[in-house]
């Protein structure tokens, strides 16, 4: 029982495979199909106005060094916030 059971897997395999070649192939050669047709010939001008020439200012940012608990203490603030912010909602709405 075991043996026909494992040719009969072998055998669905088998046709699935050959199926997933045969859709792949077609596909392939379905969407290689190509058609042409003569473009339109479009000439086209761009004219662009003179701008000066602007002066790049740089700025420094420092930025200081951040713990990654105090990162997760302002995530746990936010998610406290915005949880008290749909529950204060939920009350709202039932008032009404």
């Amino acid at each position: 029982m075991t043996k026909l059971k494992k040719l009969m897997t072998k055998m669905m395999l088998g046709a699935m495979t050959v199926t997933t070649l045969l859709a792949t192939s077609a596909g392939a050669s379905a969407a290689t199909k190509t058609t042409t047709t003569p473009a339109p010939v479009v000439q086209t001008t761009v004219q662009l106005a003179a701008h000066p020439e602007t002066e790049i200012q740089f700025t420094k940012i420092r930025l200081k060094p951040v713990t990654t608990k105090k990162i997760s203490s302002q995530v746990q603030t936010a998610v406290d916030a915005s949880a008290l912010n749909l529950d204060q909602r939920h009350q709202d709405s039932q008032l009404r």
